[in-house]
């Protein structure tokens, strides 16, 4: 059956998926988890008229049903060996491998001049979020006169990068607002700005994307923002290319996943963590406090 998302429901992923909530919740952090059960498995299509391509291929996609009626989305390849895409348990749980106190900043409509509604954005939100740990952890003088809510940081890095604007066609939002994107590359540069306008010492740098660097960056406590081609988990007939703040890794399924904080992924737990499989994320930002001479 397709409906008019292009969401194939069809059966046959039930057992492999099965298998891989097995792995997740036998992790020493999940076992509350221990009788979750898949609902609704169904093969999800990328929308075929998508405005801005992915190539992304179908996945199996499903429902996490935990205990107290809690809740989480699984998703895993169609072909192959099945293995793990993404997996989330909106829950608040303690992880070793994982930064905790880092704020989950969401994108928020921003009014432009004629009346325009605009998103914030993944790339200037991201950032704030980041910059919000650096402020409450050890540079309070990073906050500024206009940075008393990461909302604040947000809006101001967001008027230090070239934005671009685009309409939302495909219906990523709930109330079709203009979406904005910006490159990664600009943004390491407006962060290492931004903190030097405010004698904050600290060093930004974009690399390509690799777990090694990730791992370093996370076992030293430095949450790091992330480029990446990623499908939207409430609604994985989309995708997009998105940044995102990287908070932690594991391996599951015999893959490295990142654990990230989304900017644009509606949980009733703040702390929830989107864990994806490590080959989809391109650039990797670290921010490291500079050392002194």
């Amino acid at each position: 059956m397709i409906t008019a998302y292009s969401q194939v429901v069809v059966g046959g992923g039930q057992e492999r998926g099965d298998a891989i909530l097995k792995g997740i919740v036998s992790q020493n952090w999940a076992k509350d988890w221990k009788d979750a059960k898949l609902n609704a498995v169904k093969l999800v299509l990328q929308k075929k008229d998508l405005a801005h391509p992915t190539g992304l291929p179908p996945v199996w996609v499903a429902e996490i049903e935990g205990p107290g009626r809690r809740k989480g989305i699984m998703m895993w390849d169609q072909g192959g060996e099945g293995r793990i895409v993404e997996f989330t348990l909106d829950a608040k749980l303690k992880i070793e491998t994982v930064i905790s106190e880092v704020p989950n900043l969401q994108q928020f409509p921003i009014e432009e001049e004629g009346g325009k509604v605009v998103a914030s954005g993944c790339v200037p939100t991201a950032a704030a979020s980041v910059v919000s740990f650096w402020v409450d952890k050890k540079f309070p003088l990073w906050r500024g006169e206009d940075g008393k809510t990461p909302a604040d940081i947000a809006s101001r890095l967001r008027a230090r990068l070239k934005m671009a604007t685009f309409s939302d066609t495909d219906g990523f939002t709930s109330n079709g607002m203009m979406l904005a994107g910006a490159f990664p590359h600009d943004l390491a540069r407006v962060i290492q700005a931004d903190a030097m306008e405010k004698n904050v010492g600290i060093d930004c740098r974009i690399a390509r994307f690799s777990i090694e660097l990730l791992k370093e960056e996370i076992n030293a406590g430095r949450p790091v923002l992330l480029s990446c081609t990623v499908r939207v988990p409430h609604q994985p007939h989309l995708s997009w290319g998105h940044e995102m703040v990287g908070v932690g890794w594991t391996k599951i399924d015999e893959v490295n996943l990142v654990g990230v904080m989304d900017n644009f992924y509606p949980t009733k737990h703040a702390e929830t963590i989107r864990w994806i499989r490590a080959d989809v994320f391109r650039s990797l930002i670290s921010i490291r406090p500079r050392k002194r001479d």
